[in-house]
């Protein structure tokens, strides 16, 4: 079974939780301190991706 992970939609973090245990129906991230209602879920091979991805972008934008 592919394990999900919640990542927060700001700093990229996986080190989110449920805001309040989850009585608020928000995310907490503990990297950048984001509170919302948005995360995203994705599997650990699409958040490595999304990192590749992120880092090729960064490095491209660095050589113009």
């Amino acid at each position: 079974m592919t394990r999900k992970v919640l990542v927060c939609p700001v700093c990229n973090s996986t080190d989110v939780e449920l805001d309040t245990g989850g009585v608020s129906g928000k995310y907490y991230c503990k990297n950048c301190g984001y509170i919302g209602s948005y995360v995203m879920e994705m599997t650990e091979g699409e958040y490595e991706e999304m990192l590749k991805m992120e880092e090729m972008k960064k490095e491209h934008d660095e050589s113009k």
